[in-house]
C-alpha cells in the first residue's frame, strides 16, 4: 500500500497581534526623560508583516525651545522598534509659541526618525506663519532643535 502525501496551502489571513483602540505610550530620550507622545485612535500590529498600522496618529514632539512640536496624520505606521514612523494622508505639523502665530507644515507624507529626532518628506510642502506662506518641495525638520530646511522648488510670500 503506497502511502499518499499531499500538502494542503491554504491562504492564512494576516493575524493581529494585538489591536488596541485610544492607545499612546510615551518615549523616553537619553536622558530619560519624555522625548515624544504618541497617540492614536487605534493601533494594529500585523503578526506577518511586523507592522504596527495606526489611524488618526497625533505625536507631541518635546523641543529644547519653548514650543513643542505637534505632528498629526490620518494614518502611521511603524516597526516594532518604534525607530521610524512613517505618517501619510495629509499630515499637519504646527509648532505655536506664546506671543506669535503658529507655523504650520502640511505635506502629504512625512518619515519620522526617532533616533536622528528628523522627520523628512521628499514631497510638497506649504509652511504658512501668520499671513505668511511658503511652498516647497522636500524638506527636513529637527524636532529637537525646531529648524526647518525647505529642499527645492522654494516660492513664497512674505508681507509686512
Amino acid at each position: 500500500m503506497r502511502e499518499s502525501n499531499h500538502e494542503t496551502k491554504e491562504e492564512k489571513p494576516e493575524v493581529a497581534g494585538y489591536y488596541m483602540l485610544n492607545a499612546g505610550f510615551v518615549a523616553p530620550g537619553a536622558d530619560g526623560q519624555p522625548l515624544y507622545r504618541l497617540d492614536a485612535s487605534t493601533m494594529t500590529h500585523g503578526v506577518d508583516s511586523g507592522l504596527v498600522e495606526m489611524d488618526d496618529v497625533r505625536i507631541e514632539y518635546k523641543q529644547d525651545a519653548a514650543a513643542d512640536w505637534v505632528v498629526t496624520a490620518p494614518k502611521g505606521s511603524a516597526r516594532l522598534d518604534w525607530q521610524t514612523l512613517r505618517l501619510e494622508g495629509g499630515v499637519r505639523v504646527v509648532v505655536e509659541a506664546a506671543n506669535d502665530p503658529p507655523i504650520v507644515l502640511v505635506t502629504p507624507d512625512l518619515l519620522v526618525n526617532a533616533l536622528e529626532e528628523v522627520a523628512t518628506t521628499a514631497s510638497e510642502v506649504r509652511l504658512t506663519w501668520g499671513p505668511q506662506a511658503v511652498d516647497a518641495v522636500g524638506m527636513s525638520v529637527d524636532l529637537t532643535a525646531g529648524r526647518v530646511k525647505l529642499e527645492s522648488q522654494v516660492n513664497g510670500l512674505f508681507t509686512r
